[in-house]
């Protein structure tokens, strides 16, 4: 008979995140605008952003400053349709399962020089290449043969049809001239990037800014605002702190920190649908996923993942079944393993295995930093056995542990309340539910 002796958590959500910006009272007139502009004072945003060693769009899947850089070929849209970009026209040829695409007249890189079809199929073979190490080289798996018939011309051959491969397109082109011999992963050029985009990059003060300014040639037109400033603030709750304060006019907020600007005066925020999502996974490097596989629907069965949504995320964001799950191509009949706890038990016990019961110590800590360390610490001291502890919202805490009687004796001289766990369920529940109504 097997024995289940560790609790482990495969949890999967997808976000829905909130920018928050800081508003004026009333909107600028056309007049006031077109004074604005006329005038010698240059506009400027100031952004919350996480650090960057390097701007790389080729080899590295997310950066949110690369759309601001670079361009593609394709590009989406505000409701996410792939429209034209460097690109201003393409057509498929079903038959050979080839795409061609025509670049428009007159494009520039930052440096003044020309954008061409070369470009186009220097960046996607370098993507392709695996000495690169892209982590977008599987986008253009299927790509067989890639031709340039003129500087504004080039051509895919696919070897099957794919229905994705316009908003693989959206990937940024990459200057030839200046990348044709250097290292893709640690040339200087991803340091002091040149691209199409609106922007360019006029100073990168490490860890503390990126510095843009508005490309004035940009085929589309010069962009509103003069200059924007990414400036390094990785914490969250920093960036909340600064938002408030007005060192940023910008920043891209978890649940839990927007909630304090939502509705408040000075301040617009606008919620965010994500396709990102987070999990704690199952590793298959390690034998026992490999030898024990069928337990882990038990383990997903078992999991509440609308609970955890509610109590990190405040609500704001759905328990994942997949990496499709907001995406056109997404097949809503797959297995979600939705949370199932007599589910869980019947695949246990059709696969022999017993749940061995651990004994649960369940607290309210004050509400200071460093509370439970603190009580970890007093529990190393006795030499009492903690196997686990899992903190919920607010400062309630589950904690397994071996002697429950020595736990408890222990905490009598401590500043903490001891609660069963129909209380804790209780006050867990409160907490999720005020937290919501102070969104």
């Amino acid at each position: 008979m097997k024995q289940l002796l560790a609790a482990l958590l495969a949890l999967t959500m997808l976000l829905s995140l909130a920018a928050c910006a800081k508003t004026t009272d009333t909107p600028p007139s056309d007049a006031a605008q077109t004074a604005a502009s006329d005038s010698a004072e240059p506009t400027m945003l100031t952004y919350g952003s996480a650090d960057y060693t390097r701007i790389n769009p080729a080899m590295d899947e997310h950066g949110e400053i690369n759309l601001l850089l670079f361009d593609g070929l394709t590009a989406h849209d505000g409701e996410n349709n792939v429209v034209p970009g460097l690109a201003e026209t393409w057509e498929l040829d079903e038959t050979t399962n080839t795409y061609t695409f025509h670049l428009r007249e007159n494009l520039t890189w930052h440096d003044g020089e020309p954008v061409t079809a070369s470009d186009v199929k220097f960046t996607i073979e370098a993507i392709m290449d695996p000495e690169n190490g892209s982590e977008n080289a599987p986008n253009f798996e299927d790509v067989e043969e890639i031709t340039v018939t003129d500087e504004h011309t080039v051509s895919f051959r696919l070897s099957a049809p794919n229905v994705a491969f316009l908003d693989y397109m959206t990937m940024a082109i990459l200057p030839e001239h200046l990348l044709a011999s250097e290292d893709w992963q640690e040339s200087d050029f991803f340091r002091a990037p040149v691209g199409t985009g609106p922007y360019k990059l006029e100073r990168w003060d490490v860890g503390q800014a990126i510095i843009l300014t508005k490309n004035e040639n940009y085929y589309k037109g010069a962009p509103k605002i003069d200059r924007i400033v990414f400036k390094i603030v990785p914490d969250d709750n920093a960036q909340a702190l600064q938002l408030e304060s007005g060192e940023l006019d910008l920043a891209l907020l978890d649940p839990k920190n927007a909630a304090q600007f939502t509705g408040k005066d000075g301040f617009t925020c606008y919620d965010m649908k994500t396709s990102d999502y987070r999990g704690i996974l199952f590793n298959f490097w390690n034998d026992y996923w490999t030898e024990n596989r069928d337990l882990i629907p038990a383990i997903c069965y078992a999991i509440d993942r609308q609970a955890i949504v509610d109590a990190v995320l405040l609500g704001q964001g759905m328990p994942a079944y997949g990496p499709l799950q907001r995406n056109v191509y997404n097949n809503e009949n797959v297995e979600h393993y939705d949370y199932n706890p007599e589910k869980a038990k019947q695949v246990l016990a059709d696969m022999g295995c017993a749940v061995v019961a651990k004994e649960v110590l369940c607290l309210r800590l004050p509400d200071r930093p460093g509370e439970l360390a603190r009580i970890m610490g007093v529990f190393a001291k006795l030499n009492i056995n903690v196997e686990y502890s899992y903190s919920l919202v607010s400062t309630y805490i589950a904690i397994s542990v071996k002697d429950l009687a020595a736990a408890e004796e222990a905490l009598k001289k401590e500043t903490v309340e001891l609660i069963d766990q129909a209380q804790l369920t209780a006050l867990v529940d409160l907490d999720r539910s005020n937290a919501q109504e102070g969104r």
